[in-house]
């Protein structure tokens, strides 16, 4: 399809020369001394910089650019002005104490109409939809932290041990349909969506990439009309199945409501039971409340895979390339756990287990460019003039890599979170590190745009990572012809806004005889309980 882009991109000629009028005319506008401006690389007429974005690992080229130009600079693509943050106080002081300003959200071009809702609920405007939902999903995911999510990330994850166990070299696959089952259970209480469900998610952020359709960088061809638009109809064919998906998954828990046998712990059970006390009882709704209502636990539930689905894969990678720190896991697993599985009641005793997962978020950013914000209004940050519609993003990568903080940023360190002398080093370690509060927790965005998953987050990295290393030993595969290890490349991804690690491979073993038939026999008690 992208061999029509340059065809396709003459039909975008009147969009690109409509562009350079733009340009023409605010160059226009500009006092004879200029503005006050932040620092950059130079920019080209009309394009900007956009020939020089690279649309795969665009994070490495910003943090090029954040080594020459600083912690804060601005760089253009065709008529769009981006301000590129790395460092968190810069962040903090634009992004949360100026929260009423740089909460908008950008138009990601070829997602249709997603700022108004009310499909995407985190890539929507601030309007009433973004706050009613977001009220709803915060309200639900708190009362499922309260009970650790009812015990399904534990049975999930001996689900997951026992394949693992029988089909090692399928584990880049069960990772991400682990991550699947345990949201749709805790969605609709049917984890057999769990495969479709992660293969959904990851279709979805590819559209919303930059790395993903072209108009996504090549604004222009997305104003091709739509009869010969290849990516408009993809598009449209695409997000019409994930809603027809979500709303028949709906219906399905709704009929489910109405028999009585829906799970009181599913997400759809708590929607459900406001609308019958809302209406008498009655679960009766117009359609388009229905839609409403599928988009909002629909998205809830992708958002819930995506986030977990490629750190859980990085940290396998860095387990299997840090030997040292496995073993440091183990030991401490072995000392708290024995013989049984670890579960999240041994959180406060396992902080090695928490600090190597904490460190493979640091290491090998899930969201490396941040999610990028976008000026309400006009604005001015020291001086320099920050007009509406201005794009923000708080470079996850650089400000993962900034030395101060971070010393010996590139490499793979638990031990800042576990000893004192270290800048994240927090006390006491039952409670710290973490993914829901303290150092570090940049990750899941900023202010107002905050994400409402760090709690999930915790409970199941954490029971997968102390699960995963009390059952296997894992370490690099081994060519069986040529007796080579074979390399894993630590940065090559998918790309994604919210990005996995491309597949690799890696050796997985059962660490004992004796811990391999507990396994089998975990699998085998959770089976008969479990919709495969």
């Amino acid at each position: 399809m992208e061999g029509l882009a340059l065809i396709l991109l003459y039909l975008a000629i009147p969009s690109l020369f409509f562009s350079a009028i733009q340009q023409v005319l605010s160059w226009r506008k500009k006092k004879a001394g200029g503005e006050a401006k932040f620092p950059g690389p130079k920019q080209f007429p009309i394009v900007g910089r956009v020939h020089d974005l690279p649309r795969f690992a665009m994070w490495l080229k910003f943090k090029e650019w954040a080594d020459i130009h600083g912690p804060i600079y601005q760089t253009h693509a065709l008529s769009t002005t981006f301000i590129i943050i790395s460092d968190e106080k810069i962040a903090e002081e634009l992004l949360v104490k100026r929260g009423h300003i740089y909460s908008g959200r950008p138009q990601i071009r070829t997602l249709i109409k997603h700022k108004d809702g009310p499909v995407y609920s985190a890539l929507m405007d601030r309007h009433d939809t973004w706050k009613h939902q977001r009220k709803w999903t915060h309200a639900a995911m708190v009362e499922s932290y309260k009970h650790h999510f009812y015990g399904h990330v534990e049975m999930e994850m001996k689900r997951y041990l026992g394949l693992l166990l029988m089909d090692p070299a399928r584990f880049f696959e069960y990772t991400r349909e682990y991550s699947g089952r345990v949201m749709s259970r805790l969605a609709w209480d049917d984890a057999t969506q769990g495969k479709h469900n992660g293969d959904s998610a990851d279709l979805t952020l590819h559209c919303m990439s930059v790395s993903g359709p072209l108009p996504n960088t090549m604004t222009p061809l997305w104003y091709i009309p739509s009869f010969i638009n290849p990516w408009y109809n993809f598009e449209v064919e695409r997000e019409g199945k994930l809603r027809q998906w979500w709303l028949n998954n709906f219906g399905l828990a709704k009929d489910r409501m109405k028999r009585g046998d829906l799970p009181n712990d599913t997400w759809a059970y708590r929607y459900f039971e406001q609308i019958m006390a809302a209406n008498n009882g009655s679960l009766d709704q117009k359609p388009e409340d229905e839609a409403y209502a599928s988009c909002m636990i629909g998205f809830l539930n992708l958002v819930g895979v995506v986030t977990i689905s490629g750190p859980i894969k990085f940290f396998l990678m860095a387990m299997a390339l840090h030997p040292e720190w496995q073993e440091k896991a183990q030991a401490e697993i072995d000392r708290v756990c024995g013989d049984r599985m670890p579960t999240i009641a041994d959180f406060a005793e396992l902080p090695t287990v928490r600090a190597c997962l904490k460190e493979t978020v640091r290491w090998r950013s899930g969201v490396p460019l941040g999610v990028p914000h976008q000026a309400e209004r006009d604005d001015e940050f020291r001086g320099v003039k920050i007009k509406k519609d201005t794009i923000i993003l708080a470079c996850e990568w650089n400000i993962n890599r900034v030395e101060s903080k971070y010393p010996d940023p590139e490499n793979f360190r638990p031990e800042r979170y576990l000893e004192p002398t270290w800048p994240t080093f927090q006390a006491p370690l039952t409670r710290y590190p973490n993914f829901r509060e303290g150092q570090s927790m940049h990750s899941f965005g900023w202010g107002r745009r905050t994400c409402l998953g760090q709690n999930i987050v915790d409970d199941e990295m954490f029971v997968f990572g102390a699960a995963t290393l009390w059952a296997f030993k894992t370490g690099p595969k081994v060519c069986p012809r040529t007796g080579k290890v074979i390399p894993i490349d630590t940065q090559a991804t998918n790309s994604h806004v919210i990005l996995e690690p491309l597949p690799y491979q890696i050796d997985i073993k059962p660490r004992t005889p004796e811990r391999a038939r507990t396994i089998l026999d975990n699998y085998n008690d959770v089976i008969g309980k479990l919709r495969l």
